[in-house]
């Protein structure tokens, strides 16, 4: 009978397969792992556009190698933060160096960060402001503290002709101080509000 086993030969029946022995077995799945290795593979560097990035160990941690982008833009920042803080401290240098002249009918009026043997003044460091101005042959100094002024229009006030930019020097006409001329405003066009400066006789205007 067709596909009956025969004994005395011992030849599997017809139709049925031998089975694989454990080596071919073995065989198989290790192509099956590498196939499935070569399919992630292709997909990490789909992902790194083009761009391998080699996993590996050393001392026990996993290593990654930088990206050349990543590494260009993290270079850029660095040059970046250089150049900022180089322009910030050479301009506050300059700053603290220079003397302005205000614009007017004369130079009398002069302003700056820094007066040479006066520490009541080179203590003080205002961004937007001087830390003193000159007027009338006196020294004021900056002290922090706000009369409310919008302009010319606002009573008990003179504005002077001297500016330097939107700063202005404007006198006070309203209080004992201000009429003495011991005190004066400083104002930036637009505020709602000026800057009193005190005068100080133990510095000296600058020659």
């Amino acid at each position: 009978m067709t596909g009956s086993p025969d004994p005395a030969s011992g030849v599997p029946p017809t139709g049925e397969h031998p089975r694989p022995s454990i080596a071919e077995r073995a065989a198989r799945r290790e192509e099956m792992q590498a196939h499935g290795r070569d399919r992630y593979s292709s997909l990490l560097r789909s992902l790194q556009a083009g761009h391998e990035l080699p996993l590996y160990r050393r001392g026990g941690r996993i290593s990654i190698d930088w990206n050349p982008i990543l590494w260009t833009l993290l270079k850029v920042a660095v040059v970046v933060v250089a150049v900022y803080f180089t322009v910030r401290v050479g301009t506050q240098w300059w700053r603290e160096n220079n003397v302005v002249t205000w614009d007017g009918p004369d130079a009398s009026v002069q302003s700056g960060v820094r007066l040479a043997d006066c520490p009541v003044i080179d203590s003080i460091r205002v961004d937007d402001f001087p830390s003193w101005v000159t007027y009338g042959g006196s020294v004021y100094r900056y002290t922090g503290w706000k009369r409310p002024f919008i302009g010319p229009q606002t009573t008990g006030y003179t504005l002077t002709p001297y500016t330097n930019g939107t700063m202005h020097l404007v006198t006070i006409e309203n209080t004992p101080d201000g009429v003495a001329r011991d005190t004066i405003l400083i104002w930036l066009e637009g505020a709602l509000a000026g800057i009193e400066y005190a005068r100080t006789p133990d510095c000296t205007a600058p020659q």
